[in-house]
C-alpha cells in the first residue's frame, strides 16, 4: 500500500522534539522551523543534509510539502532577498508551492541516539558517552502537597516528564510534614476553613525535570495538585546529562592498527582519502568523535585518553598543535554527517509508517576530491 497519509505538521515536529529536543542546539544554532506554518497540514516529506536549489526543485517534483534537513538553510539573519539569488530562488519557490523548512542540527548531534550515535554505532563502539555532557538541562522541583494525594501527584509528574535518567524513571524524593495556613475570606481551601488557621499532613516530593518541559510540567503541577495555590519551588541545576552532549567517546571491542582503522572508516564513509596527524604504531581501542566540524573538542578528547578523534574541517594548526598521545583523523564535513538523512528517515518511518517519506538524491558532497 503507498503510504499517503496527511498530518497535522505540528503533530508530527512535537514527535521530532521529543527526539531531539530543541533545548539541546547550540545558542549559535538555527534548527526547527525556518519556513512555514506550524499549524498546516503535510503529506509528504523529503529528508536531506542541506537544502539547496536542486532540492527545492526535487521537492517540487515529488510534491513533497516538507523537506527536513541537517544543516540550516538560514544560518544567520537576513536583511535582503532577491529572488535571482540562490537563497532567494529557494524561498520564493518554497512558498509558492508551500513546502516547509525544518532543521535539525546540534539538536540531533546533541542527543546520544543521534547523528554522531549512528556512527559509533557503525564503528561498534561499546557503552558510548557524550564527549561533552551538557550542562543546565534540568531543573528541581519541590512541591508541597497533603499526603492524601501524594502519590496521585507524584504519577501526573513522571507522567509530564519528571524523574526520567537514562536507566530510570518515576525518580522522586518525599519527605512528611506540617503545612500551616490560615484562608482568608475571598479564599476556596481544599481544607480547613477562611478564617481559621489550619494545620495540615504534607508531602514534600522532589524531582528532576527537563527544563525544555517546564511549561508542561507546570501545567500538570496546577491541574493535579488538590491546592488553588500549591506552594512549589522551580529551581535551576548545573548537573550535566549522562545521555546528551556534544561527540561521543566509546570503545572498540577489539582493538585495530592505525592503518585498519582508517580502511574500516574509508569503507564506512565512502571517502577516497583521509587527513590525518600521523602514523605512531598505535593500538586503537579508545575512539572520540564528532561530525561535522569538531575542532573545538580536540583537548576534550586528549583530556579523556582517547586513541583516535575522528571529526571533520580540521585546520593546519589543529594538526601542528596536537597532543602527542590522540590521533587526530579528519574524514570530512560531509562523510562524518552524511548518515543524518537515513537516521531521520528511520525516525519518520518508524514512528509514522503511513507517511510518505523520502531521502533527497540531490544532496551531494560539494567537496570534490581529485
Amino acid at each position: 500500500m503507498q503510504n499517503n497519509e496527511s498530518i497535522p505538521l505540528k503533530t508530527l515536529l512535537d514527535n521530532i522534539e521529543g527526539w531531539a529536543p530543541l533545548a539541546l542546539q547550540e545558542d549559535y544554532d538555527n534548527a526547527g522551523l525556518i519556513l512555514g506554518n506550524p499549524q498546516a497540514t503535510v503529506h509528504k516529506a523529503l529528508v536531506c543534509l542541506d537544502i539547496t536549489p536542486e532540492v527545492v526543485d526535487e521537492a517540487i517534483q515529488l510534491h513533497a510539502d516538507l523537506v527536513i534537513s541537517h544543516h540550516p538553510a538560514i544560518f544567520k539573519g537576513i536583511k535582503r532577498i532577491n529572488p535571482a539569488s540562490r537563497l532567494g530562488y529557494m524561498i520564493k519557490q518554497s512558498l509558492c508551492h508551500d513546502i516547509a523548512w525544518y532543521a535539525m542540527h546540534t539538536n540531533l548531534d546533541n542527543t546520544l541516539d543521534g547523528v554522531n550515535s549512528y556512527l559509533a554505532k557503525q564503528l561498534g563502539l561499546q557503552t558510548p558517552r557524550p564527549l561533552i555532557p551538557l550542562k543546565g538541562l534540568y531543573g528541581k522541583l519541590q512541591v508541597y502537597v497533603p499526603s492524601s494525594h501524594a502519590e496521585q501527584l507524584r504519577q501526573a509528574l513522571a507522567e509530564a516528564g519528571c524523574g526520567i535518567s537514562p536507566k530510570y524513571d518515576h525518580c522522586s524524593f518525599s519527605s512528611q510534614g506540617e503545612g500551616r495556613f490560615r484562608a482568608l475570606e475571598n479564599a476556596r481551601p481544599f481544607v480547613g476553613e477562611p478564617g481559621q488557621l489550619h494545620v495540615e499532613p504534607e508531602c514534600k516530593i522532589e524531582c528532576l525535570y527537563p527544563v525544555h518541559k517546564t511549561r508542561q510540567v507546570m501545567a500538570v503541577l496546577l491541574a493535579s495538585h488538590p491546592y488553588e495555590e500549591p506552594a512549589f519551588d522551580l529551581m535551576p541545576l548545573e548537573n550535566t546529562a549522562a545521555d546528551k552532549g556534544s561527540g561521543i567517546i566509546g570503545i572498540l571491542e577489539t582493538p585495530c592498527t592505525e592503518t585498519a582503522f582508517l580502511d574500516r572508516l574509508k569503507t564506512l564513509t565512502g571517502v577516497p582519502c583521509i587527513r590525518h596527524s600521523g602514523f605512531k604504531g598505535r593500538q586503537i581501542r579508545k575512539v572520540a568523535l564528532c561530525g561535522g566540524s569538531g575542532g573545538s573538542f580536540i583537548h576534550a578528547a586528549c583530556g579523556q585518553g582517547a586513541d583516535v578523534y575522528i571529526t571533520g574541517d580540521l585546520k593546519y594548526h589543529d594538526f601542528t598543535d596536537a597532543e602527542t598521545g590522540t590521533w587526530l583523523v579528519d574524514i570530512g564535513h560531509h562523510e562524518s554527517e552524511q548518515f543524518a538523512k537515513q537516521l531521520i528517515f528511520n525516525h519518520l518511518t518508524k514512528n509514522f509508517p503511513n507517511f510518505a517519506v523520502s531521502i533527497s538524491e540531490q544532496g551531494m558532497n560539494p567537496v570534490s576530491y581529485y
